[in-house]
């Protein structure tokens, strides 16, 4: 559920339309709204980052917005590459996520995971927060819960969630109009924070 403007919460984009708990199960969730505004967090963290950072996109290329993760890693390898500095790397689709992740828990420095969420809002609406945050989220492909995968639950607060509100999450290809131009404003924060342009 979610608040208008009136008080009254009405239910999200994704629980009016007639999916199954299958689809809904296929993102991971936000318990809360976490304040601060996105941009700027993300940017902070891409910018000031202390120790190394790792980019990680995980979703389903089948399932429409669910894509969203994959399609911003791998336009940021194609603007970028993949270790546009010496203490960041981005990882490009992987056809197992949650291999990738453990392995990455083990690692020092920070993780920032892209994803599909369900957060309660809008289409294409953006949330920065942590890994804490959320609740037990699935990959579409695999059906591990995301804050399950071994190593991740002892350095949730080093993991951080950009997440994108799915507006679609039928089989097909391709992203809708909203999510689309959040993926690209996600895009450019990330190249923006290491100086490149987008």
């Amino acid at each position: 559920m979610r608040p208008t403007e009136t008080g009254h919460a009405t239910e999200s984009p994704i629980r009016d339309r007639a999916y199954s708990a299958t689809d809904y199960s296929a993102v991971a969730s936000v318990t809360d709204s976490p304040g601060g505004e996105w941009r700027t967090r993300l940017s902070e963290t891409i910018a000031r980052r202390p120790v190394p950072l790792h980019l990680v996109g995980v979703g389903s290329e089948l399932r429409k917005d669910d894509a969203a993760g994959l399609v911003i890693v791998s336009d940021l390898i194609s603007m970028l590459g993949p270790a546009p500095a010496p203490d960041l790397k981005i990882h490009g689709v992987s056809s197992s996520p949650e291999r990738l992740l453990s392995k990455l828990s083990s690692e020092t420095g920070k993780i920032v995971i892209f994803d599909a969420v369900e957060a309660s809002r809008d289409p294409g609406d953006v949330v920065f927060c942590s890994l804490s945050d959320t609740k037990y989220g699935f990959f579409a492909t695999h059906n591990v819960p995301i804050r399950l995968i071994p190593g991740l639950a002892a350095r949730e607060r080093d993991i951080y969630l950009v997440g994108v509100q799915p507006g679609s999450l039928e089989v097909g290809e391709g992203l809708t109009e909203p999510v689309r131009k959040s993926v690209e404003q996600i895009v450019a924060v990330v190249a923006g924070g290491l100086g490149g342009k987008a």
